[in-house]
C-alpha cells in the first residue's frame, strides 16, 4: 500500500465534493443547467468560482456544470452576446437592433450594456430549460440501458491513514451526520477537519501530558467556539470531561448538537461572554486564540480569573501570537486583520501583545510558565502559554 499522503488524500476529497454524488438523471440534467445558464451571464473570468459555488450548494455535480459552462466559449460567445443583446433591446425598445447602424449612433455603448444584462438571464433560463430536457433524456435513457449502481458510500479515510487523521476525521463527522447533511452542516464538517489538520495547536494540547488516559482531566475551554477541541480531547480519552463557553449562541448550539451524535461524550458548552461567565474550576483550562479579541485590561482580568480556576496540580494554556517574533508576527498580525474586517473572526478587536507580558500576569497568579511554539509549519507566529499550578504538599494533603 502507497505510503499515505495528507496532500493526496484532501485533493481526492476535494474531487469527491465537486462531483456531488452519483450522477443520475435528474441531478446531471440540473448540473448542465446551472452550468448552461452562468455560462450565458456576462461575468467572463467568474464562471467557475460561480458553477463551484452553486454546485457546492445544490450538491451538484460542478464537473459537469463547468463544461457546459464553456457554452461561451470564443466561437459561441458572439452569437451568444448577439442573441442576448437582441432580447434586450426587443424588450426594452419592442423591436430588434439594427446593428450595422448601432455602433454609429452616439449613447449606442450604453444601450448595449443595458440590453446585454436584460436578455442575458432569459437567453441562459431558455438554453438551461432545453439542457435540462435533453439531458434528462439521454441519462434516463442511458440508465435504463444499463442501471446505475448505488449510490456513493460515505467517504472514508485509507486504512493506512494516521491516527491522528482518523480520530479528526470522526470529530468532523459529529458535525455534518449521514449523506442527508445540510450545506451549513457540511460547511462546519469541513471548518472542523481544516481546523485541527491544519492548526498543530490541537495536535500539541493532546500531546502534552504524554501518554495515559484521562491526564489532562476536567477540561474548561474559554472561548470554545463549536468545541471540536474539548471534544476531541474527551473522545481520544485524554480528558474525562470537558465544559465550554463561548459568545455565539450558534455555535454553541452546534457543539453540543455534535456532542451528542454517536457516542455521545462528556462534553457540554453555554452561552456566555469570557469577561463575566462563571468559570468554576478544572484541572485544564484552555484559552485559545480568545484575549487578543479584548483590550489589555480586560486580557488581564480573563488571564487571572483563569489563573483562579485551575485546580492544584493543574495546568492553564493560553495560545497567542507572540508580538516579539519578528516577520512572523507581522505576518500574523496581519492575517487577524484581514479576518476581523472580513467579519471571519467577529471580535471586537485585535490585540496582540508580547508573551513575556502573558506569562508576568500567570506567575503573578502563582502558576509557573514555560512558552512552548506552536506556529508548526505555518508563518505565524503562535506560542503556546504553558503555565503550571504546583500541587499541593504530601503533608498538607494528609492533614500534616
Amino acid at each position: 500500500m502507497a505510503k499515505f499522503s495528507l496532500f493526496r488524500e484532501e485533493l481526492r476529497r476535494a474531487l469527491r465534493e465537486l462531483r456531488g454524488g452519483r450522477l443520475s438523471p435528474a441531478r446531471g440534467a440540473a448540473a448542465v443547467a446551472v452550468g448552461l445558464f452562468v455560462g450565458c451571464q456576462p461575468i467572463f473570468g467568474c464562471h467557475l468560482p460561480v458553477v463551484i459555488f452553486l454546485c457546492l450548494w445544490l450538491r451538484l455535480d460542478a464537473l459537469v456544470a463547468y463544461v457546459a459552462a464553456n457554452i461561451s466559449n470564443p466561437f459561441m460567445a458572439p452569437a451568444i452576446l448577439t442573441g442576448e443583446v437582441e432580447i434586450g433591446a426587443l424588450i426594452r425598445t419592442g423591436e430588434r437592433p439594427h446593428f450595422e447602424h448601432a455602433l454609429d449612433r452616439a449613447g449606442a455603448f450604453g444601450h448595449f450594456a443595458g440590453d446585454l444584462a436584460l436578455g442575458a438571464p432569459i437567453l441562459g433560463a431558455g438554453l438551461a430549460v432545453v439542457g435540462y430536457v435533453v439531458t434528462f433524456g439521454v441519462l434516463g435513457v442511458g440508465q435504463r440501458l444499463r442501471p446505475a449502481g448505488a449510490p456513493l458510500e460515505p467517504y472514508r479515510l485509507p486504512a493506512n491513514a494516521p491516527p491522528w487523521v482518523q480520530a479528526v476525521e470522526r470529530l468532523a463527522g459529529r458535525y455534518a451526520p449521514g449523506d442527508g447533511a445540510t450545506a451549513a452542516e457540511r460547511s462546519r464538517f469541513h471548518y472542523v477537519r481544516t481546523k485541527l489538520l491544519g492548526d498543530p495547536v490541537a495536535r500539541l494540547v493532546a500531546d502534552l501530558e504524554g501518554e495515559g488516559e484521562g491526564v489532562l482531566g476536567e477540561v474548561l475551554d474559554i472561548g470554545a467556539g463549536r468545541g471540536q477541541l474539548a471534544i476531541l480531547l474527551v473522545e481520544l480519552g485524554r480528558a474525562t470531561r470537558a465544559r465550554g463557553v463561548d459568545w455565539d449562541e450558534g455555535k454553541v448550539a452546534a457543539g453540543n448538537e455534535a456532542a451528542r451524535v454517536g457516542r455521545a461524550v462528556d462534553v457540554v458548552l453555554v452561552q456566555g461572554d469570557a469577561r463575566t461567565a462563571e468559570y468554576g474550576a478544572a484541572d485544564t483550562v484552555l484559552l485559545i486564540d480568545l484575549i487578543h479579541y479584548f483590550t489589555i485590561e480586560e486580557q488581564d482580568a480573563i488571564l487571572r480569573r483563569a489563573a483562579a480556576a485551575v485546580r492544584p496540580g493543574g495546568r492553564l494554556l493560553v495560545r497567542e501570537a507572540d508580538t516579539e517574533r519578528g516577520l512572523r508576527s507581522a505576518v500574523t498580525l496581519l492575517e487577524e486583520r484581514v479576518f476581523t474586517a472580513a467579519r471571519f473572526n467577529r471580535g471586537e478587536r485585535v490585540k496582540l501583545r508580547p508573551a513575556r507580558e502573558i506569562v508576568a500576569i500567570l506567575a503573578e497568579a502563582g502558576l509557573g510558565c514555560e512558552v512552548v511554539p506552536a506556529w508548526g509549519k505555518t508563518p505565524f507566529s503562535n506560542v503556546l502559554i504553558v503555565g503550571r499550578r504546583a500541587a499541593e504538599a504530601a503533608g498538607a494533603a494528609s492533614g500534616g
